[in-house]
């Protein structure tokens, strides 16, 4: 039985409409990237990505969305911008000016009175293609479907552009009934334990219906080993492995490997593998996991390493699964990876299976790269190292971390450096932006709502021009 994310990493746009309308504007190629689907109540959350490619000089200054389930998919007439009476039962209208810098609007100037766009936690970027081409990508979109997301249906969307921002604004080109739901080509495979003494080596298939070939590529990603809700993730976090060259697909010319080794480091052995496949022809990219059910027999199972950069320290975390005759760790650095040094100790849990959470400042961290490793020892003396972490400390290293998670009291320490704080902001897991006071002594800041919050868990982001960072925060 597939998990819900299996089941819907393959929920994607597949465009099969083309335009209707006059020629003198362009817009194309939408496609969707699932993040995660959640129930609530008997409906699904679904929380999306979307981009498409524009000409911005020819008719799309103001463009709008529409998603809806397919048995309330309405009949529109785009001789005239669309009412609320029109839209029916829409799910979510997402409302975007490319007038100038490309922003999202909380307007439908349609029918401002009735239709309310998507705009709270989204955020919204433009990648110049050159000729005034430009790739529009909207993330952190976020509606309710009716029903359960293990029977979530394939759902319709439409666009619709104009040049004018007025209440019955004339249509000047619009798609419609594209559909959010893709599973050709298929990638699956497995992971060969090889045991007693390995190497891992792993076996993939890539197949596809259609008879007539096309151009693919796909990557091989090592998951980062940390699980969301108790299932492994693909995040930007993992590792990318292996790239392929292109390669032709198609029915009769399927992609076969088997027994492939690949390149993992101390403990990452029992961690998944992520398929990600692409190709012009494909509207989307296609994802799959290649599962890990190996067994490792070290004393300790560690499932994440990190470090962040504090203002004049750095923090290391790690966390266990499990632990058998473990006796303690050594936090050991080094400055190029050829010579390590002891900083300090940390006693272990001894044996356990319940998950354990351990943290090491360094408060005199080098200027440049820090490296970082953990010499893990059991009862009887021996050992192994983890894998090795990298943390830049320079004068231009950005640093954002929380002070302490869940939070304490409701208010929400954490530390900036080299980035603005104007553009921090705070949202419930529905988008909805939470308003705050902010005061800053240094570098660390303490966030406190202006009225009182639930307990559960909320989004603290910070965008900048190398994008938006997120972390996630437990209210007690």
């Amino acid at each position: 039985m597939k998990t819900i994310y299996q089941l819907f990493y393959a929920l994607l746009i597949a465009v099969v409409a083309s335009f209707s309308v006059s020629a003198q504007c362009s817009l194309t190629e939408p496609a969707v990237e699932l993040n995660y689907v959640s129930p609530i109540g008997g409906n699904c959350t679904v929380n999306l990505n979307l981009s498409f490619t524009i000409d911005r000089n020819n008719g799309n200054k103001y463009t709008y969305v529409h998603l809806w389930t397919p048995g309330s998919y309405p009949d529109i007439d785009y001789k005239k911008a669309p009412s609320a009476t029109d839209l029916g039962a829409v799910l979510a209208t997402i409302a975007i000016s490319t007038d100038g810098v490309v922003s999202l609007l909380s307007t439908y100037s349609a029918d401002p009175s009735n239709v309310i766009p998507l705009s709270t936690g989204l955020t919204i970027t433009e990648e110049d293609l050159g000729s005034d081409i430009s790739r529009i990508t909207i993330d952190n979109i976020q509606f309710e479907v009716p029903g359960a997301c293990e029977t979530l249906p394939i759902l319709k969307g439409d666009v619709w552009s104009t040049q004018a921002q007025s209440k019955n604004p004339p249509v000047h080109c619009f798609a419609e009934g594209f559909n959010l739901s893709i599973n050709d080509p298929l990638a699956s495979g497995v992971i060969n334990c090889n045991d007693p003494d390995g190497p891992r080596t792993y076996d993939l298939d890539i197949t596809t219906t259609n008879p007539i070939a096309f151009q693919i590529e796909y990557k091989l990603y090592l998951d980062d080993g940390v699980l969301t809700g108790g299932n492994a993730a693909f995040t930007s976090n993992d590792q990318l492995i292996y790239t392929s060259p292109p390669t032709n697909l198609s029915s009769s010319l399927p992609v076969n490997s088997k027994g492939e080794p690949y390149t993992y480091g101390l403990l990452e052995d029992k961690r998944s593998i992520w398929v990600v496949v692409t190709g012009i022809s494909l509207p989307n990219a296609i994802v799959a996991e290649l599962k890990n059910n190996c067994i490792t027999t070290l004393p300790v199972k560690l499932a994440k390493f990190s470090g962040d950069l504090l203002e004049d320290a750095v923090t290391l975390s790690w966390i266990t699964t499990e632990e058998e005759g473990s006796s303690y760790f050594d936090v050991e650095r080094s400055a190029d990876l050829s010579e390590f040094i002891a900083l300090g100790r940390i006693q272990s849990q001894g044996t356990t299976n319940v998950t354990q959470r351990y943290n090491f400042l360094d408060k005199s961290p080098l200027k440049g790269n820090n490296y970082y490793r953990l010499k893990m020892v059991d009862l009887n003396g021996s050992s192994e190292h983890s894998r090795i972490i990298s943390v830049a400390n320079n004068s231009n290293s950005v640093a954002f971390e929380l002070l302490g998670n869940p939070v304490v009291n409701r208010e929400i320490k954490f530390v900036l450096k080299n980035e603005r704080i104007e553009t921090a902001r705070l949202y419930d897991l529905s988008g909805k932006q939470i308003h705050f006071k902010l005061n800053q002594s240094g570098n660390t800041y303490t966030l406190k709502p202006n009225s009182t919050i639930p307990t559960g868990l909320y989004i603290l982001s910070l965008g900048s021009d190398q994008g938006v960072q997120t972390k996630k925060i437990l209210v007690p």
